[in-house]
This record gives C-alpha cells, sequence and structure tokens, in this order.
C-alpha cells in the first residue's frame, strides 16, 4: 500500500459560483483558487480514471459548474458538477497537490 501522507484540512473553503471556481486557504498561508474546470477534469473516481487508461475522450463543457459541496467524512470533498457527475472524492491531501500546481 502507498504511503499516504496526512494533510489537515484547509482553514477556510469558499465556492465562488460567479467565479466558477473554489478558493482554499491553508494554514500555512497558502491561498489558492481552483476552476470548476480544473476539479472536474481532475476527477480521480473509477468511471473517469477508466475512461483516461482506456484513451476516451470525456467532453467537458468550459462552463461547468459546482452546484453543491459536501464534506466527505473528515477527509475531503464531493462535488456536484453541473454536468450530473458526482461520484468522485477530493481527499485534502488531492487538494493540497492541486492547490499547490496552481500557485
Amino acid at each position: 500500500m502507498p504511503n499516504q501522507t496526512l494533510v489537515a484540512p484547509p482553514k477556510e473553503v469558499r465556492l465562488k459560483r460567479k467565479l466558477n471556481a473554489l478558493e482554499l486557504s491553508w494554514h500555512d498561508g497558502l491561498s489558492t483558487r481552483l476552476s470548476c474546470l480544473m476539479l472536474r477534469k481532475s476527477c480521480a473516481c473509477s468511471h473517469c480514471t477508466q475512461a483516461k487508461r482506456s484513451g476516451r475522450l470525456s467532453l467537458i463543457d468550459a462552463d461547468i459548474s459546482v452546484e453543491r459541496v459536501e464534506l466527505s467524512g473528515v477527509s475531503g470533498l464531493q462535488f456536484f458538477f453541473s454536468d450530473g457527475h458526482s461520484r468522485g472524492l477530493y481527499p485534502w491531501a488531492f487538494l493540497r497537490e492541486l492547490s499547490e500546481q496552481v500557485s
């Protein structure tokens, strides 16, 4: 089993509907804005992972939005996208990794 680093949740999470983005403020001072499109393209659910592995083209509307965000236990977030997709769970470590990529 791969080593999984524990990452503390951000101190603040805000869904900015008008900007189509999620803003995260981390305890070490890093603040980032992740677009809904980036979040949707980054989905690691089994369906999306299989599609990527098999080379199937996934068309995702550039104007995709997050309609709802829910806390997934204590480990991360679940997003409900405007295209109906809601299968992916986004652990804090994964959201931190995405935040570091855009900073």
